[in-house]
Order: C-alpha cells, then structure tokens, then sequence
C-alpha cells in the first residue's frame, strides 16, 4: 500500500472529480483509537453524512478498549466490533501483552501508557453494554491466528466455530458476522472459507472494495483506515481509489466462496 505521505503528490493531481462518483457501500476497519484521535473518527463519520453516494459502516478489529470506548460514545452510528474471545478472557491479566506481541504486524512498544492503555482488551461486561446499545459483535477468531497456516480441522473448528460459541454464550447475542484475522487473502485459505461459510450469514474481509453490488451475498470488503492519516488519503480511500489494486483478489475470493457453496 502506497504511504499516505507518497500519496500527498498523487492527491494534489487526482481531486474528488476525477474518483468514480458511482454508490458505494464501504465498511471500515479501524484498530485502537489513541488520545487526540477521537476528533479525527468524528471527521470520518461527518464525510460520510455529507456524501449522499456513501453508504458506511465502522468496524473494529480484536476487541481493543479504545475501540469500545470510541463506539460507545457514537451512540447514533451502529457499528461491528470483531473480537477474539482469547484476548478478550485476558482483559484482567497481564497476558493479554503476549497476544498483542503476536501479531507480526504489531511492531509498536507498549512502553507507552497511553498506547498500552488504548490496546488492552475490552471486558466481556464492556461487550453487553455494546450489545444493549445496539451494536453488533462478530468474531474475529478465537485467538488471532493466521487460518491459512492452520492444517488442523480441529483447530480450524475452534477458531472459527469456537469463537463465535463462546461469544454467543458470554454476551447472549447471536453472532453471525466473522472477519479473518490479517484479512488478506493469502491468511484465508479454501479450508477455512468452507467452515466460515457454513457457520456464519456474513463473512467481512480486509480486501479493498465497494459492495454496492457484490458478487457473492456472504462476502464484504472492507478498507483499513489509520487515524494518524490524513482526512484527504482516507476520503481517497473510502471513494474507491485504490479498489482497482485489489481486483484481483476479489475476484479469487469470489469465485472460491461459489465454488464452496456450488
């Protein structure tokens, strides 16, 4: 992905113009909201209200704290809030610092009390009181692993059927919504797909793209957005900028989740 701070000569050529001004139904990923950014989550969701063609959804990845804290206080905008149920079992331990070091694209240090603070887990009771406002809770895997790198039917049942039993017994809410960890499409694989798409309704993806008419009734793309970027790249984002460069996995994804269902 091109680095928001490259992109800053590519948006001073292509304006709103020039972007594709077609429907666009985008749900965002967002990870922990740090101190300073609240106003920036704000300005995300003030695009949205003001561009009548975009129709948006938050989501939130692994159950951090932060992230129940920013979408409790948006209690006009639902969201989905994709947890992993081990991380959210360590919300009263210590341990929950060593499933946070295992996700290979987490380099930050947690020596920072305000990161530290922002990154650890939600508890199960911050989860209900989400359910009771009207939120959606989906899961996210049991543990965060890489699915494509699971061999075991055993374990790929955990993960995926696990997690969403246990959540749905903690927080007495259905759960029907699942996203793979890392959300690429190499950490899928067929094995995993064929279990996800027989426990669950809705499948979301980290895949680029507008679902305004999606191929397959299961499967959701979805854009990663940073807080720290500027409005412009992530508007850039949210309008389809780069959906061209993810064409290829889309089509891959879509055509295995047929082939599964055929």
């Amino acid at each position: 992905m091109t680095s928001p701070s490259h992109l800053q000569r590519l948006l001073q050529r292509v304006s709103s113009p020039f972007l594709p001004k077609i429907p666009q139904r985008r749900f965002a990923i967002v990870h922990e909201v740090l101190p300073g950014q609240e106003q920036v989550l704000r300005s995300v969701l003030e695009l949205a209200e003001r561009t009548p063609s975009l129709d948006f959804t938050l989501t939130f990845d692994d159950g951090f704290y932060s992230s129940y804290k920013a979408i409790r206080e948006l209690r006009s905008r639902k969201a989905l809030f994709f947890v992993c149920p081990e991380f959210i079992e360590h919300a009263d331990s210590g341990n929950w610092k060593d499933f946070f070091s295992r996700n290979p694209r987490r380099t930050e240090e947690l020596t920072d009390p305000d990161f530290a603070h922002a990154v650890q887990p939600a508890s199960w009771e911050q989860l209900k009181e989400l359910v009771r406002l009207g939120h959606r809770i989906g899961s996210h895997g049991f543990s965060h692993a890489r699915l494509s790198s699971i061999s075991s039917s055993k374990e790929l049942e955990r993960e995926i059927v696990g997690s969403a039993d246990l959540l749905e017994d903690r927080l007495e809410t259905k759960v029907d919504c699942f996203s793979n960890p890392f959300g690429d499409f190499k950490s899928i694989g067929t094995s995993a797909l064929r279990v996800i798409l027989r426990r669950y309704q809705y499948f979301f993806t980290g895949i680029r793209g507008n679902n305004h008419r999606s191929r397959h009734p299961k499967v959701f793309w979805r854009d990663t957005i940073h807080l720290y970027w500027p409005m412009d790249y992530i508007a850039f984002l949210l309008r389809g900028g780069f959906d061209w460069r993810y064409l290829p996995y889309r089509r891959a994804l879509g055509t295995m989740a047929e082939r599964l269902e055929d």
